[in-house]
Order: C-alpha cells, then structure tokens, then sequence
C-alpha cells in the first residue's frame, strides 16, 4: 500500500472514530413523563393520494363497502367511544353535514369498543349520512394499521386520502373541517 493510501486510511479512521467519541454540547434530552401520549409518525399505513377500498362493519344493517360513496367527499373515523372526543365528533360531523348535506358528504364513524351498550345515546343523534360502524374485533383497524385514536380521514369524491389526522389536537377538528370543505370545492 502506497504511503499516501495509508495517510487516507488513517485519517479517516481518526475522523471516523472522533466522531463516534465527541463529546456532548449539553444535557440529554429530559425523557417524556410516564403518562405522556405516545404519537406516532403517522396514524395509518396509507397515506395522501392512496385510494382507500375498504368494507366497514356498521352497528345496524349489512356492511358498507366505501367504494359505495365515491362521488360524495368521506370522513372515515376509527374512535373509541371511550375518548373524551366522542361527543364532539357527533357534533362536528351533524354541523358538517348540515353544512354541506348528505348528498355530498357522507360520514362513517367507527367504534372500535367492544361492549356494544357504550355506545348509546349518541347513535340516536346522527343526521342523514352520518353512518355507525362497530369494529369491536379491530379487523379494521389492523387492516389500516391504526396507530393512534382517534384517527380521521377524509376521502375526495375519487375514494383518494386527501387529509389524514390522529390522535389528540385540540386543532384536529378545524384541521378536519378545513379538508372536508377543500375537498367539496367551491
């Protein structure tokens, strides 16, 4: 080996290894508290421009196949009844569709609890559009690979993700509404 090879060599083993043995500039990171929400990088496996082509299990009545309402912008929502955002999901969806009406928005809220009885009253609190479905088996879920509740989806008119939000943010719903109307255009 030539010596000018060598001398390479050598300096970059020096740098590598200097950069492996820096010092830190300052403290570590403070860990998060124990009761910290975990957020994911993204809530789903899909994502923006995918098109979603799923089959949702409802409360009431046989499932219903999301290529079904292509044509009208979709709200997909996986929650838990649970959450303390389940009450204001029925509004801001019966204010959606007031909005925009049934014919171009339709809604599919999905529980993923397993005991039916908690889902009461709110089912009876739904407009023309707003569908309930029941996934207390999660296969749905797994098949979007739900990482965080709720999640939301909106689907343009052509079954395509145009806006995707989960967990908790207090500017989730604005958010939400914002891609809704984005969606239904002018």
């Amino acid at each position: 080996m030539s010596r000018p090879s060598r001398v390479l060599r050598l300096a970059a083993l020096v740098a590598s290894t200097a950069a492996c043995t820096r010092p830190q500039t300052g403290p570590p990171p403070e860990p998060p508290p124990p009761d910290a929400p975990v957020l994911p990088d993204a809530p789903i496996r899909h994502a923006a421009g995918e098109v979603l082509d799923l089959t949702v299990p409802l409360l009431a009545g046989p499932a219903l196949p999301l290529p079904s309402l292509r044509g009208r912008v979709v709200v997909l929502e996986l929650t838990s009844a649970a959450l303390p955002s389940w009450p204001a999901s029925f509004a801001l969806y019966n204010d959606l569709l007031r909005e925009h009406g049934a014919a171009r928005l339709a809604v599919v809220l999905v529980a993923l609890d397993h005991d039916r009885s908690i889902l009461s009253p709110e089912p009876d609190l739904r407009l023309h559009g707003f569908e309930l479905g029941w996934d207390p088996q999660g296969a749905l879920a797994a098949r979007l690979q739900l990482a965080a509740l709720p999640t939301a989806l909106v689907l343009g008119r052509d079954g395509r993700i145009v806006h995707v939000a989960g967990g908790p943010a207090p500017e989730a719903s604005r958010g939400l509404a914002d891609a809704v109307r984005a969606a239904l255009g002018p």
